[in-house]
């Protein structure tokens, strides 16, 4: 099936290069007297039709490329002319709404139990159901000059009781969607657009992916009102069912590291807000859009129904308003920005040098401000070395190419256990168990004396010499047989295994030979994870050998090196992996 959703994904993407620019974006939306300055021109909101034939209806499959979600839009159009710029809604054509947006969303709305509340609540991946209140004594405005009341919330842990609360009560509701959903969304709309190289951990427990993303699930009730704000993140909508009206203008902030929500009742979020929003505005004021100081030109509307995909950029004001009950998706999208990397890659290079790490001290020998103007002095220097080394040593070329997406597994249900525990036993079965006990028993008084540590058990080792898993196009520099200058990336370390393993394992026979482990960028973070790690093994290791030793003695200084044919696999291996760089690349 999911080869099938590809070949029509690329059939797709094929007939919409035909098409070209002309049909594809049908309808623009005016931007009034063409001489208008920018603070004049209204936002951009370009609106795409998909066709009336049944086969011109592409259905969306739980792992979306952007020609599933865009057609007849083509992918490269919307990189180049749309993504981070501009609005983007993509409709029906008229009169045929309704017969092809369940065909459009049927797949989705499969995987999201039909969008029934009760199962949304008991499978979204977050903790917590949030119900929206607002003051009914100003909920249409006229209380404060037009402006909705904020929303509050309450947040609610039982699926149960916000269900009772969402449907005796009519509270709209947000929670995120189920994980297989989720997960599926973030990893394939971070690799089609790019957005942190792709990278994406499922488990949310790396703090270095350069690429993150939630799918939030919106169930609107009747009039339900979410006045204006704007996101940090990339967004791209989905209605699943009823119908929604948005309003935009543009914002005065490109690319901001924090969003603005005067909409929600969060006192507490107003400086953190306006301290991000400063750095780069100072005229910027926490509150609703003003145009010429937080936000510019004039504001556009647009309706969008079940089996409408909407994206708006980062930075955009929005205002939504729930014509008709229903549920909707929002894939929120965001990437590690060059500053972050480039920071956190510079403050590993600082931890080797140990007047960098020095703890800050105050007192009447040790002046703090006079020790780090000493140390400014050097900082030039110290950046020089990330510059001599290569943008490469802070993204490898693994880093450029988003990783294979495995679905994270769900813990099981200490329900089904306990639902196991009451069914009724046999004498004999009653002694099984206790044979089974026993041995358990055993087996942990035998652990808890070695305290070895399996490696086969917990890493996944690549065989670096066999590997073949590199992109189309990407090549390494040099050739076998050719003599080459390398650089160590100086992010980088490398140690054998044995070295990490052998104080915990008794038996040394087990200490597992000939396997290395490599991290790259990983002391940025106070938990030093690795941008990179791999565990590889080298069967003729004599060249790991070499550059092991050239490590521990080199300071920042190449090697010349004869890349013979035996060699090669594993040298592509370490560049490609980020541990080695050629000159000059």
């Amino acid at each position: 099936k999911g080869l099938q959703e590809e070949k029509l994904s690329d059939d797709r993407e094929k007939r919409a290069s035909k098409k070209g620019t002309s049909r594809s974006v049908q309808k623009r939306a005016r931007t009034g007297d063409e001489g208008a300055s920018e603070e004049d021109k209204p936002v951009q909101i370009q609106k795409i039709r998909y066709g009336t034939q049944s086969k011109d209806v592409p259905s969306i499959p739980l792992a979306p490329k952007l020609i599933d979600l865009l057609y007849p839009l083509s992918p490269d159009e919307f990189m180049s002319k749309i993504l981070r710029s501009s609005a983007l809604h993509v409709t029906c054509e008229e009169g045929e709404e309704e017969e092809h947006a369940k065909r459009r969303v049927s797949t989705l709305c499969k995987e999201m139990f039909d969008l029934e509340p009760e199962a949304l609540f008991r499978e979204s991946s977050s903790d917590s159901i949030f119900l929206w209140l607002r003051d009914k004594n100003n909920n249409d405005g006229s209380n404060n000059g037009g402006k909705q009341a904020p929303i509050r919330s309450i947040e609610i842990s039982d699926p149960d009781t916000a269900l009772a609360l969402h449907k005796t009560a009519g509270h709209a509701t947000y929670c995120r969607a189920p994980p297989k959903v989720e997960q599926n969304l973030v990893a394939s709309l971070l690799k089609e657009t790019g957005l942190g190289c792709g990278q994406y951990d499922p488990s949310g427990e790396s703090l270095v992916s350069m690429g993150r993303g939630e799918v939030e699930t919106f169930i609107s009730t009747n009039g339900h009102v979410t006045d204006w704000h704007f996101d940090f993140q990339e967004n791209f909508t989905i209605q699943l069912s009823g119908t929604k009206r948005w309003t935009l203008q543009q914002g005065t902030i490109r690319d901001p590291i924090r969003g603005c929500t005067p909409h929600y009742a969060a006192p507490e979020a107003v400086e953190s807000q306006l301290k991000a929003a400063h750095l780069f505005d100072r005229k910027f004021r926490f509150g609703f859009p003003e145009t010429g100081v937080t936000a510019r030109g004039s504001v556009m509307s647009v309706v969008v129904k079940p089996g409408d995909v909407f994206y708006f950029p980062a930075g955009m004001w929005h205002k939504v308003e729930a014509i008709e009950p229903g549920v909707s998706i929002n894939v929120s999208l965001m990437a590690s920005n060059y500053a972050t990397v480039t920071c956190q890659a510079l403050q590993q290079i600082l931890h080797r040098d140990e007047r960098w790490r020095e703890p800050i001290l105050n007192n009447s020998s040790h002046n703090p401000v006079h020790h780090l103007k000493k140390l400014l002095r050097d900082l030039p220097s110290m950046i020089q070395q990330l510059e001599r080394h290569g943008a490469a040593s802070i993204i490898p070329p693994v880093l450029e190419h988003p990783p294979s997406f495995v679905q994270t597994q769900e813990e099981e249900e200490e329900e089904e256990d306990s639902e196991l525990d009451d069914v009724p036993q046999s004498e004999e079965d009653e002694n099984d168990d206790e044979e089974e006990e026993e041995a358990r028993r055993g087996e942990e008084e035998i652990y808890s004396e070695s305290a070895e540590l399996d490696t086969e058990d917990t890493e996944d080792i690549v065989n670096a010499e066999g590997f073949n898993d590199y992109p189309i196009g990407w090549s390494v520099g040099f050739e076998a047989g050719s003599r080459v200058r390398l650089w160590r990336n100086p992010l980088s370390a490398l140690h054998r295994l044995s070295d990490i393993s052998s104080f915990y394992c008794s038996d040394q026979k087990k200490c597992q030979k000939g396997i290395f482990v490599l991290n790259v960028n990983y002391a940025g973070n106070e938990m030093h994870q690795s941008v990179v790690r791999v565990v590889f093994s080298d069967n003729a290791n004599s060249f790991v050998d070499e550059l092991y030793a050239w490590e521990r003695k080199s300071k920042d200084k190449p090697i010349d090196l004869l890349i013979p044919e035996e060699n090669f696999p594993l040298a592509k291996f370490l560049v490609f992996h980020g541990y080695l760089h050629v000159e000059g690349m």
